[in-house]
């Protein structure tokens, strides 16, 4: 199993508030994995999970706002790919409600989400959001 990488520039997309944002989201994403390795793991586990999905819902709108604002073309697909992500965070935090949640399976979820979400499709974003200069900061 690999594990999640820290945070580090590699992941920059150039606005300093998504890339905070992306910092955070790999803060909770380590502590998720390390929850993951406690013995009665369910209580911790079930309010970090919870902390992770309402974080990403918030990111994600802040996401599409920068991406709306530079007029990226391919904001719609990145839409549905956010969609995508957050209804299977649902599926998770339910699957570790009933019981029914394979921990390998949270981990290896959250080691491709951060890390290959972020390099391929986030990245894809840069060149519409430099254009626009929000590498000065958010609008």
């Amino acid at each position: 199993m690999k594990t999640l990488p820290e945070w580090s520039t590699q992941y920059a997309v150039g606005v300093p508030e998504l890339d905070e944002q992306h910092a955070r989201l790999f803060s909770i994403a380590r502590r998720l994995i390390d929850a993951c390795g406690d013995e009665k793991p369910d209580t911790r586990l079930l309010g970090i999970l919870t902390e992770l999905k309402d974080y990403t819902l918030y990111h994600f709108r802040k996401e599409e706002e920068v991406m709306a604002a530079a007029g990226y073309k391919g904001l719609e697909y990145h839409r549905q790919m956010h969609e995508f992500m957050a209804a299977r965070l649902d599926f998770l935090t339910k699957q570790l409600r009933h019981g029914l949640l394979e921990k390998n399976e949270l981990i290896e979820f959250m080691e491709s989400w951060l890390t290959e979400h972020i390099i391929m499709e986030d990245m894809r974003y840069i060149p519409a959001v430099t254009a626009a200069e929000f590498d000065k900061g958010y609008p």
